[in-house]
């Protein structure tokens, strides 16, 4: 008996090694493999982030519910109507306006370089001084050079956008996908949740298991939190800087509007970025405006840094402004715009982790 347990283990060894040979071998095969299955879990992903996202806000409109029968549905159908709904308004009225102002804005820039060119010239380079140093010449060189390359950015924009829209079908069908997915995510969210806990319990030990749900719980707590609230607060200020462009009658208020809005999800870098952005778009057309603009979406930042965004997110990350630029600095470096997005909750929960290693092993010797 035992020898033919040896000889089934050297088997088991053997069919172990040639796959794994195998593996190695065809390395890119595999990898095009694994990147194909990881497309075709699109819906899948989409839908985990979005069930993510709303799960907060299900579990807030069901709570008021508490005694309403199909309280689960009701809370559904309400959250993904608002979800439908804001779609449908973005594609009405949002989305159009944003496409004329980038197409207004991308056509005029040739216009505006000249114009800026001009005011250079007649202000800048006429005067004594810029002669004397032979500025005037090097100036044009860099104007001149600058208009090149803004042409050659406009190009660029333009066959991505074009090349853009033949991904759109697909990436809509991934959208539509993942919307559906989420909800019987959310539908079943605490048989997904005991399926998981199980599946925890019979890999590791009791003790094991209970270590990685309480991690679970910390990490969710901080992520759920954290997103729901930034992307909040962004709307709010995306909004109240929509009203205010409006009013003082900015252009392209509606894309200036929307940069503010996205940009504002990346701490201390988002909000410097959207406010260059609108006022360089803003400069094009006037100074004096221009700097109105600036000065009234700095008011709006300022508002939002210290009295907004603490009301909204309080103190969830819990990590200092200098680990807020670090880990900002590392996602995006990393993993780009959206590594920028999620790096302080990241950067949170491994802090977190740390700091909870160093306060056990600083027990475990106090102890001894």
């Amino acid at each position: 008996m035992l020898k033919y347990r040896r000889t089934i283990y050297f088997f088991i060894v053997f069919i172990i090694s040639l796959l794994l040979f195998k593996l190695v071998n065809n390395l890119g095969s595999v990898m095009e493999w694994f990147s194909s299955i990881l497309k075709l879990m699109n819906p899948f992903f989409i839908a985990f982030f979005i069930a993510y996202l709303l799960r907060p806000v299900v579990n807030f409109i069901e709570s008021k519910l508490a005694k309403v029968r199909f309280k689960r549905l009701i809370s559904i159908s309400i959250v993904y109507a608002s979800v439908f709904g804001f779609i449908i308004i973005s594609i009405t009225y949002v989305s159009p306006g944003v496409i004329e102002s980038v197409t207004g804005l991308l056509s005029s820039l040739p216009f505006y370089i000249q114009k800026t060119n001009v005011w250079v010239t007649e202000t800048v380079l006429t005067h004594e001084w810029a002669q004397r140093y032979n500025i005037a010449e090097h100036a044009q060189e860099i104007i001149n050079s600058l208009s090149n390359q803004i042409s050659d950015i406009i190009r660029l924009i333009l066959n991505n956008i074009a090349s853009g829209l033949f991904m759109l079908t697909s990436t809509l069908i991934s959208l539509v996908l993942g919307l559906i997915i989420s909800i019987y995510m959310l539908k079943d969210k605490e048989k997904l949740a005991i399926g998981a806990r199980r599946l925890l319990q019979a890999l590791l030990t009791e003790d094991k298991a209970d270590q990685v749900i309480q991690s679970v719980k910390r990490i969710d707590q901080t992520f759920s939190r954290y997103f729901a609230g930034v992307i909040f607060d962004s709307l709010i200020v995306g909004m109240i800087s929509f009203l205010g462009l409006l009013l003082l009658q900015a252009p392209h208020a509606l894309l200036a509007a929307v940069v503010i809005t996205i940009t504002n999800v990346i701490p201390y870098f988002g909000p410097l970025v959207g406010m260059i952005f609108v006022t360089v778009i803003t400069l094009f057309v006037s100074p004096m405006q221009a700097l109105w603009v600036a000065l009234f979406v700095f008011l709006v930042q300022q508002f939002d840094g210290y009295y907004l965004g603490p009301k909204i997110l309080g103190s969830k990350v819990g990590i200092s402004p200098l680990w807020v630029i670090l880990a900002i600095l590392i996602g995006g470096g990393t993993f780009g715009v959206i590594g920028m997005f999620v790096a302080v909750p990241v950067f949170s929960v491994i802090k977190t982790a740390v700091d909870a290693f160093v306060n056990r092993k600083l027990e475990a010797k106090r102890e001894i």
